[in-house]
């Protein structure tokens, strides 16, 4: 396949609409760029993981049922931790606020209890995974796309009310990314 195609695949997928992608813009928003690009290194973290297992070879281990089944269930439970707290929060528009040093740990646990994430690399991109070259082409474009977002995402200055609303608007998110986990579990188990 070719490597411009393969760039311009994983930074299509890395923009969808997605727990990976909704967090690392959140964070910039609501905490500046630091945060966002924590948050980028932690979702980049985890793709390369799934990078790496699919690379060499051990995709097979996602399409376990019981694996999925314990992915989706753990997964949707982190993401509802992270719906609550984000609830709960208080944004001010103090950069680099609410930041507890956790934000890479999160994002990195948000990415590998990603079922999206799972998916695309385990099915959608093995075959075209062959070389260095692929690799490259395909993490390089993902990349580009969650840098831009971190960035282009703590460029943005609001009002601590939408800061506010952002943060409910995000918590409900992860509840539905959640809710759908814990029914891909469910769907797992009854096949």
């Amino acid at each position: 396949m070719d490597l411009l195609l393969l760039f311009f695949i994983g930074f299509t997928a890395a923009l969808t609409p997605g727990p990976d992608i909704f967090y690392i813009v959140s964070q910039g928003l609501c905490n500046g760029r630091k945060s966002a690009l924590l948050a980028t290194l932690g979702i980049l973290s985890g793709n390369l993981i799934y990078l790496l297992l699919v690379f060499f070879g051990l995709w097979k281990i996602g399409q376990n049922p019981y694996f999925q089944i314990v992915v989706g269930l753990l997964g949707g439970i982190y993401l509802i931790k992270i719906a609550i707290q984000l609830f709960k929060a208080t944004p001010t528009l103090q950069i680099g606020c609410q930041n507890d040093g956790s934000t890479y740990l999160q994002a990195l646990l948000i990415n590998l209890s990603n079922p999206k994430a799972l998916i695309f690399f385990a099915i959608i991109i093995t075959p075209y995974l062959g070389n260095l070259a692929s690799f490259l082409a395909l993490f390089t474009g993902i990349a580009s796309a969650f840098f831009g977002a971190a960035l282009a995402s703590s460029k943005i200055e609001l009002e601590e009310r939408l800061l506010a609303l952002i943060n409910k608007i995000a918590a409900l998110l992860f509840i539905l990314f959640a809710m759908k986990l814990f029914y891909l579990s469910y769907e797992v188990l009854m096949s």
